[in-house]
């Protein structure tokens, strides 16, 4: 249920990692190398319903999905970093925990707006489908749709889908699973990195959409933050698979002052 990845360098502090819908851990499989090579504990958990997480029996709502992490969590994160989803979980831990997290980045988080849940479900649906009936096929769809993606990202990508509890997530989308993208961001004190991608067009990406946070949203989102908090990488909604250097480079310099212990350095939220 677990990916860990240990400070090759006197540790600066320790990250978590939360992917999106229908991933898991292996997600990270770049960027927690990377950001250990940085001097950073970094750990990957499964969402309930996702990986190797246990099945899950009942309403898979935001609740539970906090409740399983903070189960997984040894010790305190310094930094929480979430996709997509694990974005939206991202921001509700760190509305529970109130020692800890010292600062949040949210990579092209959805909000509900802008995605039209019904197709998004039926395309979990054709691609769970298609996962057990043909996983060539997934692979090859996966491979043709994102060009850009290294073949470790497109073999992730092709396991998270054969892994999930697919059935869940398309229930927990009808209804239980809801959140306000702007209202979290808005109540947040802590220093917070969104990073969107440019390419929006399409609702919510599987295979050919474009960036989740789009529409209102991301209007709404872009102006609760300073210029260098909002950064907008040239990719669509897996930016650490279609621009992990890019990725990085946000990313690092973002948490460069809390990995020195410099409270002072990390710039205040413009509210």
């Amino acid at each position: 249920m677990a990916l860990t990845w240990t400070a090759t360098q006197p540790a600066r502090g320790r990250i978590l990692l939360l992917h999106g819908v229908m991933s898991s851990v292996g997600t990270w499989h770049r960027i927690g190398a990377e950001l250990a090579s940085r001097g950073w504990d970094c750990l990957a958990v499964d969402l309930p319903g996702h990986g190797s997480a246990p099945r899950v029996r009942g309403s898979l709502d935001l609740d539970t999905l906090v409740g399983d992490v903070l189960t997984q969590l040894a010790a305190p994160a310094d930094i929480v970093i979430g996709h997509s989803l694990g974005g939206i979980v991202a921001l509700a831990l760190a509305g529970r925990v109130c020692d800890g997290v010292r600062a949040l980045v949210l990579e092209d988080p959805p909000g509900l707006r802008g995605v039209d849940t019904d197709a998004l479900r039926a395309q979990i649906a054709v691609d769970a489908a298609t996962a057990r009936a043909d996983l060539d096929a997934l692979r090859r769809r996966e491979r043709a749709a994102n060009p850009r993606w290294s073949d470790a990202d497109v073999e992730q990508s092709v396991a998270g889908v054969a892994d999930a509890q697919a059935d869940a997530v398309v229930d927990a989308l009808a209804g239980p699973l809801r959140w306000n993208l702007y209202a979290m961001i808005s109540a947040e004190r802590r220093p917070l990195l969104v990073l969107a991608g440019r390419e929006v067009q399409g609702m919510f990406p599987f295979a050919n959409g474009g960036s989740a946070l789009n529409g209102r949203d991301r209007a709404d989102v872009r102006r609760l933050l300073s210029d260098d908090r909002f950064v907008e990488i040239d990719g669509r909604h897996c930016l650490h698979r279609d621009a992990p250097d890019r990725w990085l480079a946000a990313v690092a310099k973002f948490i460069e002052p809390i990995g020195r212990d410099d409270r002072s350095a990390l710039p205040a939220r413009r509210l």
